[in-house]
Order: C-alpha cells, then sequence, then structure tokens
C-alpha cells in the first residue's frame, strides 16, 4: 500500500513540474501570427526560415519585451481566429484597421500606412482627361465609370463610400484583368497598385487624387490591454531618431523600390503617414 501511494505521490510531483515548465515557456514566448507569403515584408527565405519586415518588427517587439519569439505561420484568412484561440498573442501582418475588424480585435496605432490609388483602364482615362488634380467626387461619378475591387478590401470599401458600386472580385489578378480588357475602368488598390500598373503600362494610368489611406497596426485579442498598451510603446520607438525604421531603411529600400517598381521609394513611403 505504502509502494502504491509513492508511486502516486511521484506521478503527481512529476506532472505538477512538467505542467510548471509549460507555463514557464508560454509565459516568455509571445506567439506572433504573420502570413509568410509576402515579400519582401513577410516570407520564408531560401533556408525556410521566417524574413522580411514584418518578421523584423516581430523579433524586435519580443526583444522589447523581454521575451523569446515564436513566428505562427498563418494564412490571412485564420489570423483572426488564431487570436481567438491563443495559438497567437499578436497579429503583425500587414493588417489594415477596418470598423469591422475592430468588433473582434484590438488594434495598435499604425507602422505601415497605405495610400489609396486607382488603377484606371488607359483608354477610359484618356476619354475622361483624367489627372490627379481632378476632384475626387467627380472622379467617382464620371459617366460609365464601372468599379471592380477585391472583396473585403478598400477595393470595394472606398467606392461604396463614395456612394458608387463595385463589383467584388476573390482575387486580385482577376480584378486586374478586368481592368486592362476594359471589361470594368477602375480598380482601388493600396501602393501595390504602383506595381501593378508598372506591369500593365500599355493598358494602365493611376489617379492619386483619393484622399483615404489605410493603416495597418498589430492586432491583439480583444481585451488584452496590457499587451496592447506594450505594442503602442515599441511602434512609438520605431519612428524615434535612430529607430528601427531609420536603421532598416539600408535593408529594406531597394527591395520596397523593386516590389512598388519605383526605385525611389522606399521604406519611409510605407512607414510614413501620409499627408
Amino acid at each position: 500500500m505504502k509502494k502504491k501511494l509513492s508511486i502516486i505521490i511521484l506521478v503527481i510531483i512529476v506532472a505538477a513540474f512538467t505542467g510548471c515548465g509549460k507555463s514557464e515557456i508560454s509565459d516568455n514566448t509571445i506567439k506572433v501570427g504573420i502570413d509568410l507569403k509576402y515579400p519582401p515584408f513577410m516570407y520564408l527565405d531560401e533556408n525556410g526560415n521566417p524574413a522580411g519586415l514584418e518578421v523584423d518588427l516581430a523579433y524586435a517587439f519580443g526583444e522589447y519585451l523581454g521575451k523569446d519569439v515564436e513566428i505562427v505561420n498563418t494564412d490571412f484568412s485564420m489570423l483572426v481566429a488564431s487570436l481567438d484561440s491563443g495559438e497567437t498573442d499578436v497579429v503583425i501582418s500587414d493588417m489594415s484597421v477596418t470598423e469591422e475588424r475592430k468588433q473582434k480585435l484590438d488594434f495598435t496605432e499604425g507602422y505601415r500606412y497605405g495610400r489609396t490609388i486607382a488603377l484606371v483602364n488607359k483608354n477610359f482615362y484618356n476619354e475622361n482627361k483624367i489627372t490627379d488634380n481632378m476632384a475626387v467626387e467627380k472622379f467617382f461619378n464620371l459617366e460609365k465609370i464601372k468599379f471592380i475591387g477585391l472583396s473585403g478590401t478598400i477595393g470595394t470599401i472606398v467606392p461604396q463610400k463614395y456612394g458608387v458600386e463595385v463589383t467584388e472580385a476573390t482575387n486580385i489578378a482577376s480584378a486586374i484583368a478586368e481592368v486592362t480588357n476594359g471589361n470594368h475602368n477602375v480598380m482601388i488598390g493600396a501602393n501595390t497598385a504602383i506595381g501593378d500598373h508598372a506591369a500593365n503600362t500599355d493598358t494602365t494610368e493611376l489617379y492619386y487624387g483619393i484622399p483615404e489611406y489605410t493603416a495597418s497596426a498589430f492586432a491583439v485579442k480583444k481585451g488584452n490591454k496590457e499587451l496592447l498598451e506594450k505594442a503602442n510603446e515599441f511602434i512609438e520607438t520605431l519612428y524615434e531618431d535612430g529607430g528601427l525604421y531609420d536603421q532598416l531603411e539600408t535593408k529594406y529600400d531597394e527591395s520596397i523600390g523593386e516590389f512598388l517598381k519605383d526605385e525611389k521609394l522606399g521604406l519611409q513611403y510605407i512607414v510614413t503617414k501620409p499627408e
């Protein structure tokens, strides 16, 4: 009887220590959700390791907190669910702040910004004598204007804000094709529209007259005020003179210029809040 009791006590002690070990690992590790499919911002390098701007920010945030970082490669569509389930603690994946997402998540201040740019069919652009100085209200109400946009993004949100109908597309490639072939004549996008135009200069032009912009922010589970506060403090440090953004310019300016198809544009272009 004593032998059996000793075994039971030993099992309880081992289980207790094992549980403590897991807790300590969890407490000292922050799990960051990132969709690693978008170089140069977030991707897997040639050795299969997480890399890119968002990844650098994630590791720097962990260092700021004094914690180890676990990058959790998560498809963008599942990032919100990953916070709810506890699979991740924070999302750093160029997630723009929208009213719909704010109902489910808490967001920091912005750490990246996307201008709102219209990719316009070239014939439609010329026929309507569009310039960047054209009033935005006039642009959105041009005769025979037909919008297409990626569902759930500014491609649909912005046109609807101006009271116009927009066809929702499920993937960006098909939306761009609709504009280049003239079936639709406008697609609203963010900074990536610059590259979309560069790949289709014979059939598209850009309109920069839309004042709206998007802010991408860190996202945490609703109610996680402590982590939210720390994340906001960290983001402030990014913009200090000599802060991380200044340090990362040399690393990312060239690749961002290549991504945007404009060598004059670098890191500061995407992290500076539009005026």
